[in-house]
Order: C-alpha cells, then structure tokens, then sequence
C-alpha cells in the first residue's frame, strides 16, 4: 500500500453560576465578566478550551485518560492519519508513502525532509527508530502494545524507515495514526518515562506548550513555520489559532454556563442533562462518536462466580441498554450491538447475544444452581451472587453503573460499585483485582481486541493460555487479506460476546459544547483536533 504526501493541510443555566465564570474568565486571559472569548474571524485570535480535568502524564504515548487525545494531539504528529469518511483510508502525514510486505510483517516507510520539532530538532528516520525503540520498552505505556513484536528498525536511507515485526501484523499502519504513536523530539526520548510524563515533551505538531499550570491551565502558541500537516487536513500552513488555552474547569455546569456567555469557546464532556440546554439556547453540540470498542464491563473470568459462564450470559441479558442509555445519558449514547462500536469499519452486530430478556437470565441463574434468597439476591452453597464492579470514579461512570445495578437485581445479581482514583484502577488492573471494570479502547482496527484479550498483551478478561479466543486474536493480525481477515475478526467477536468474556453497554458519544462562531473543530475517535479550527462572522 501507498501514498503521497500533498501540502494541506454551543442559557446561561444557573444565575449561581456568575461568580464562577468570572472568576474563570479573568484567570483564562479571556476579558472582563460577560466579554465574550471568541475573537475577530478568520486567522489569528485565541481559542479557550474548557477540559473538565487534566491527568497526570503528560506523554500522549504514555497517557492512558485523556491528555494525549486533547491537548497532546495537537504537540505531536504521527507518520499517518485517518481518512475522516473513510476509516480505512489512511493519509500521509510525516510518512509521505509506505511499502507493506504481502505477510503484513515488514513496513517500510518514505519519510518528509521538511520537518523540524519545536526545538529546532531535525525528523528523520532516525527518530522514528529511536521513538518506538523507547516505547517499545515502556511496558505501561498506552502505545507499547502496538511496536510489540518488532524485531528490527533499520535507516536504509535518512529518511526511510524500515520496521520488521516477527510475525505479521496486519494493524500497525491504522495504529501509525494515532496520538499513542505521536512521534517525539529527540530530547524527549533521551528522558526517563517519568520524566516525559512530569515535564512533558516537544514534538513536530503545530502548536507548542508556551506555559502550563498543572490541572489549571496551559497555553499553546501556534507554530508559524508549520508547513506539514497530513493530507486529511484542510488547511495548508501554519493553523488559524495563535493560541489555544485550555483551562481546567471541573463542574459540567460552569463548562456549559461559560459556553452559553461566550467565556468559553469550546468545552469537554458537556453532561448529558446540559446537552438540550445548550441547544435551546442557539449553541453547538459537537458529537464525537467513538469508533472504538464499545463500553464495557470486562469480566475477570479468573473469579470463582464468573468463571461460569451461565453467570455471565445472565448478566449480559439483564441489561437493558436502551433503557440505559436514556436514563443515564439522555439518549444521547447508543445502546451497544456489539463488542465494537456500530461507527467501527470492523463491527459485527450481534443483537440476539446483547438483548434484554430478564427471564433468560433467570433461566440460567436457576439452571446453575443459584437460588433467590428472602432479600432477593440469589446464593448457592451458603455465598451470594455478588459481583463487584470497578471502576475510576466520576459522576458519569457512577451514574450508568447505578442503572446496571438497578437492573441486574431484578434478576438476583448483587452488583456492587467500587469507585478508585485512576492510580487505584490502573494498580487494579495490573493485579488482576477486579470482578469486572469499566473500559473501552482506543484503536480503531478490530487488532483492538488482541491488545484487549490476548494472554500476551493485556487479558482483560483474565483468559487462561490456550483459550478459545487466543489462536483466533493471533490468527487475524497475520492475514494480509482483508476479506479472510474480516472472517476471523467477525468469529472473535462472537466469542467475546457470546460466552460473555466482554458484556457491551454502550457505544460512547462524546458532547462537547461550542460557540455559534466556532468551525472546523474535528475528532478522530476520542481525539480532539483543532489544526483546521477558526472563528467565522
């Protein structure tokens, strides 16, 4: 496969909520009380982004919750980038063609010549070697599972790269296009994981990090010398914004207030009871549609309980996911119909496995031996039926989570929530200290579910080697085909879904809040992209 290089590049809800914004619109840089943030049209001005949080790491290679999807794409670019109507569609970026071998394990790429980072370090092949050389090794990093596996990175040529893996790997030209493979400064690679995650690091994008406050505020100036931007992007220069601010602002409703007053231009996670709010009000209501796995509860098939599998199925089908979907978010997510979102080129539908029918669940539950108990919760030997979800706590995850457990002891299930702060969940994780937790994923390719459930990589369901699944997720990454590949893809989702090792809830849609002025904001999954933004009249 190849390609070529071209040169392109939403009331005021709570009068309570005055004094907030004020207070956030004169720390923001953005005028006076009640003077809107939104600038003259057209190039220059500077746009005011209202994150409700900011983690701790600060490497959008290492970053696992958010930073490398909001501010750290725009610091850093990657070899490629997707096609934003055709996912399977990948454009030139920093790569300005690439040769895959016919078995999917050898990608050679062309490299621009043009391209410096922020510190005045030259891009070459080079760089590419030493970045995911360095990654590679970074064992808890987001972007590690995908340059496992490489054997060699050779230079034939300054600006040719060649990555042999040691057996095929049909997914990496897809994962090339993401933040988690966003390409560093040769600086920044010469630091300690956590030194990139503490400090952060310098990349080839086409803003910069002029200061930053840590979960206050940091400031991005744009690049004027940026002339490289991936071919599916508009523009063809430098980006329209000379500065992007992006402030910590953690109540929802001072994001949504501050949208409404024009104090903020842009906001994260508008809440699911704002989103009507400011569409009345004449605002934007931008909606990311992830096309990732869907949310799910990852089932730790190690434990006793949900190592029956008649245990598991019955969870699945006490769910009712329209019903969730409406309580919980406004109807403003999806239910699931599969282990992959239905915005995802490899999604398979599967509403027979993922539909509500509570006497199913029954069914099994009485089949298997567990009996209902005078307080309605069913036991078996003397022990309850109790699973235990984990999760990092916040009002969204608490908020559906609490409809689940509403539903599921209809049936028996005592479905009980363990709310941690994100070191507590990510230590979780690792520890296999889970009955089931909360996840989604972040790479587009139906190889997502290798990363996800091999015993190799991250086993979110606790598999044992030599599963039913693990053949099959090392069988479709090794297809070159993609009509065979599909096949194979197709039959792990099966799997995933019908012997309930994952239990889809729902596919995520992220709202953000916008200024009637605001165009050209776009994402690609989860990832914010602001290089073709500007205000217009």
């Amino acid at each position: 496969m190849t390609g070529r290089t071209r040169h392109r590049t939403t009331w005021h809800r709570l009068a309570g909520l005055a004094a907030v914004v004020t207070a956030l619109t004169v720390t923001a840089g953005c005028g006076t009380a009640g003077e809107p943030a939104a600038e003259a049209a057209g190039e220059g001005g500077t746009l005011t982004v209202g994150l409700a949080k900011e983690t701790e790491c600060k490497d959008p290679q290492q970053d696992n919750y958010g930073y490398g999807g909001t501010i750290g794409r725009q610091i850093v670019d990657s070899l490629t980038e997707r096609n934003g109507t055709d996912l399977t569609r990948i454009e030139p970026w920093l790569a300005t063609s690439w040769e895959v071998s016919p078995d999917a394990s050898t990608y050679t790429f062309k490299l621009r010549d043009d391209v410096t980072f922020s510190d005045g370090s030259v891009f070459d092949a080079s760089v590419v070697k030493a970045n995911f050389e360095a990654l590679a090794g970074i064992k808890a990093a987001t972007g590690a599972a995908f340059v496992q596996g490489i054997k060699a990175i050779t230079t034939p040529e300054k600006f040719t790269a060649k990555i042999e893996f040691d057996k095929p790997n049909a997914a990496f030209l897809q994962a090339t296009s993401s933040w988690q493979l966003g390409i560093l400064a040769p600086a920044s690679v010469a630091r300690t994981p956590e030194q990139r995650c503490s400090e952060g690091v310098i990349g080839s994008g086409p803003f910069v990090v002029k200061e930053a406050v840590y979960n206050e505020q940091t400031t991005l100036e744009r690049r004027t010398d940026y002339t490289w931007p991936s071919k599916a992007r508009k523009r063809t220069g430098a980006a329209a914004f000379d500065k992007v601010v992006f402030r910590i602002v953690p109540e929802a409703g001072v994001r949504t207030g501050a949208i409404s007053s024009g104090q903020l231009d842009l906001a994260q996670s508008i809440s699911w009871q704002d989103g009507p709010v400011l569409e009345k009000a004449g605002q934007q209501l931008l909606k990311a549609v992830n096309r990732v796995p869907a949310v799910s509860l990852e089932v730790n098939t190690s434990r006793p309980v949900l190592n029956e599998e008649a245990v598991r199925v019955a969870l699945t089908h006490a769910i009712d996911r329209k019903k969730l979907v409406e309580t919980a978010h406004n109807g403003y997510t999806l239910p699931a119909t599969g282990s992959l979102t239905a915005a995802n080129p490899f999604h398979l539908a599967q509403p027979e496995a993922l539909r509500y029918d509570p006497e199913q669940s029954r069914k099994l539950l009485d089949q298997a031996g567990w009996q209902v108990g005078g307080d309605g919760i069913r036991s078996r030997n003397g022990k309850r039926l109790q699973i235990t979800a984990s999760f990092v706590g916040n009002p969204d995850n608490q908020t559906f989570l609490e409809v689940i457990q509403q539903q599921v002891r209809e049936v028996g299930i005592d479905f009980t929530l363990r709310p941690l702060s994100t070191g507590e969940f990510d230590t979780a994780l690792v520890a296999g200290d889970y009955d089931v937790h909360r996840w989604s994923g972040a790479l587009v390719d139906g190889d997502v579910l290798r990363i996800l459930f091999s015993t190799r990589t991250l086993n979110k369901s606790r598999l044992t080697p030599g599963n039913d699944l693990e053949a099959l997720l090392q069988k479709q990454v090794a297809i070159g085909d993609p009509a065979e590949r599909r096949k194979v893809l197709d039959e792990i989702q099966r799997v995933l879904v019908e012997r309930a090792y994952q239990i889809p809830v729902f596919d995520m849609v992220n709202l953000w809040g916008a200024g009637r002025k605001l165009t050209g904001v776009e994402f690609d999954d989860s990832s914010l992209i602001l290089y073709d933004a500007q205000f217009t009249s």
